[in-house]
């Protein structure tokens, strides 16, 4: 899939998921993209999106502080359905992409800097593994799409009951294995912390955040108001305007 550009339209890269082409592309560090995982615990449920942006656009840029990304993703279906049953509370995502020794991943807490070149490439494979998976459940989620072709930025919705490894987001648990706790997710209406592992080199805290919102993921600096969602802020305006309109009424007396 095709690098794009630092502005992400969203309304063009959804207009590309009816292709038949379906995968993340980790083939090579020059071509490996990232993608999105959605877990709602409550559902058992999992979306994912190929974010078709470069690892390497992305580790070039990790210091920028005005590189910005942003998906629409109301423009998809299967997250319109993942969105129309979910439980906010129970809901987190995780971004990732890595090949061999380097990754960059989500996460509130940075890991320990790796002690070998052979221990920094365990997480990079556990990305790629997890990639794999992904464009399966995407192949089956697609009718007519392939996993070798890397045009389209497809999307799937997986239950923990269904196939075991087609992009199932529990392995997201342990995506750094035995080389720390830490986990990559990242609670659903709120902004998490993007670091840059560069095998033992120190690691890198992305000037970017992600913010998974609404229906917007966005990444850039994290917006000063998190959108709340739609039943939440639909009772914070309407309280807003009782109170309003309470001190026009002691206003006017």
């Amino acid at each position: 899939m095709k690098s794009l550009n630092k502005a992400l339209l969203a309304a063009a890269m959804f207009a590309a998921t009816g292709a038949a082409n379906a995968a993340i592309n980790n083939t090579s560090a020059a071509t490996v993209e990232a993608y999105l995982s959605v877990y709602d615990k409550s559902q058992t449920l999992t979306f994912t999106l190929d974010l078709g942006v470069l690892m390497s656009d992305l580790i070039a840029n990790v210091a920028n502080d005005s590189y910005t990304l942003s998906y629409d993703l109301s423009l998809n279906d299967n997250w319109n359905t993942f969105a129309s049953g979910m439980d906010a509370s129970q809901t987190k995502f995780a971004v990732a992409v890595g090949f061999g020794s380097k990754q960059l991943i989500t996460g509130m807490t940075e890991i320990a800097k790796y002690n070998s070149l052979q221990q920094s490439t365990v997480p990079g494979t556990a990305i790629k593994n997890h990639a794999n998976q992904i464009n399966g459940g995407q192949v089956a989620d697609n009718p007519g799409a392939t996993g070798n072709d890397y045009a389209a930025n497809l999307s799937s919705l997986v239950y923990d009951a269904d196939t075991p490894n087609t992009g199932q987001h529990n392995d997201f648990n342990s995506i750094f294995g035995t080389v720390s706790l830490a986990q990559a997710n990242i609670a659903y209406g709120t902004s998490g912390d993007f670091w840059y592992y560069n095998g033992i080199q120190p690691h890198t805290l992305a000037a970017g955040k992600w913010t998974l919102a609404g229906n917007l993921l966005s990444f850039g600096p994290a917006p000063a108001n998190v959108p709340l969602p739609a039943a939440v802020w639909m009772f914070g305006a309407g309280l807003m305007g009782l109170l309003r309109a309470t001190r026009r009424k002691y206003a006017a007396a």
